[in-house]
């Protein structure tokens, strides 16, 4: 589990595409163990092997299929994480890495201390999330300030720019989408309706 709270960002070294799966090569800046989980651009990805400095995730196609991560390229930006600890401080909001969609950005309109991204989403993934709710764009906990059907907005502030990979996002770019946990159960419960 996470907080959406980005620790690091750093460039992919490696990327090796299959023809269903994905592994990509990081240099992570804090020790790691096979095992540990970590949030890559908002995805929970598990160490599958060390290298070196050089730590290894393979990631499968239910993953891939529901990610941006298949267009990732060598030199890529990534917004990283690791796992929380049991006694950490808890901000941001809770942030599990399960990616729900792809969302692309529209617009970003440039304040002095922040910037407002406009994202498109498809309807099933927008009809989930609420303003002023909490969501979590390449692992980033943010506040939705506008909802409408096929997209959302949400404002960085300088701090959040400065320290995510979002200070090197335009317009067309993907995001990988993860809506409030919450309202994934609230969905299933009303399906049963």
């Amino acid at each position: 589990m996470f907080t959406g709270l980005i620790r690091n960002v750093i460039k992919l070294d490696r990327i090796k595409k299959g023809e269903n799966d994905i592994s990509i090569h990081i240099r992570l800046p804090f020790k790691v163990e096979i095992g540990d989980s970590v949030s890559i651009n908002g995805v929970c990805l598990t160490v599958s092997k060390i290298i070196g400095k050089t730590s290894l995730f393979n990631i499968s196609s239910e993953t891939v299929t529901r990610s941006n991560l298949l267009h990732l390229r060598i030199g890529d930006w990534l917004n990283i994480e690791p796992s929380m600890k049991i006694d950490d401080l808890f901000h941001g909001h809770l942030v599990y890495g399960h990616i729900d969609g792809v969302g692309k950005i529209m617009n970003i309109k440039e304040a002095p201390d922040s910037s407002e991204f406009i994202i498109e989403c498809p309807p099933e993934i927008s009809m989930l999330i609420a303003e002023k709710g909490s969501i979590a764009l390449d692992g980033v906990s943010l506040t939705v300030t506008e909802v409408k059907e096929d997209a959302f907005k949400v404002i960085l502030v300088g701090h959040t720019l400065s320290n995510t990979n979002f200070r090197y996002k335009k317009r067309g770019d993907s995001l990988n989408i993860e809506i409030d946990p919450i309202t994934r159960y609230l969905k299933r419960l009303l399906e049963f309706k």
